[in-house]
């Protein structure tokens, strides 16, 4: 075993280890959030709303006030001042492929697979900037992202993932080099 190699994963293991309690320790209880002075898009109005307070347990909206909302004893609460801006659903991106969505194919068919996750985290996590806090994966290897997200590990938007892709030919599915088999000398 090379030296560094033996150094690069004595390093890394205590962050591994301090990392996994705290991705555990955010399931057990619901979190809230109080967003105050928020306007509302609703999907149903064509106008924004009147300034208003919105409580969210966990991932449910439990109250929606015109007036100051008090937090429930029992859970943890964050305030956010929304100074009035505007508070909107999340997002759904009903096709994408997010192990695919940063780097060109050429990467994605000789790059290690480490790093093709590590770049697919990074793609979620700037999809859940955007606003985008679902998405419909329509095929790649994702599951594994997904777990992370699921438990904590990388920021990101809930995946409803496909699985393996269906494509033709020549299609965006179909990975193989213009040099694989079969082709004809010349194609």
């Amino acid at each position: 075993m090379q030296p560094w190699f033996r150094t690069l994963g004595i390093a890394s293991f205590p962050f591994v280890c301090a990392a996994a309690p705290v991705a555990l320790a955010r399931a057990p209880h619901a979190a809230g959030v109080i967003f105050e002075n928020v306007r509302i898009v609703d999907g149903t109005s064509d106008r924004l709303s009147a300034p208003t307070n919105v409580l969210v347990v966990g991932n449910v909206i439990k109250a929606i006030s015109a007036a100051p909302i008090v937090a429930p004893p029992t859970t943890s609460m964050t305030r956010i001042q929304g100074g009035g801006r505007t508070l909107m659903p999340g997002l759904i991106d009903a096709h994408t492929h997010i192990m695919f969505a940063t780097l060109p194919q050429a990467a994605l068919l000789t790059a290690d697979i480490g790093f093709v996750n590590i770049a697919a985290g990074k793609a979620a996590t700037e999809t859940l900037l955007c606003g985008f806090t679902s998405i419909r994966d329509m095929g790649g290897p994702v599951f594994g992202l997904k777990r992370g997200i699921d438990t904590g590990l990388v920021p990101g938007p809930r995946i409803w993932p496909a699985g393996a892709m269906i494509s033709q030919t020549g299609g965006h599915g179909d990975f193989r080099l213009p040099t694989d088999l079969p082709a004809r000398p010349g194609d």
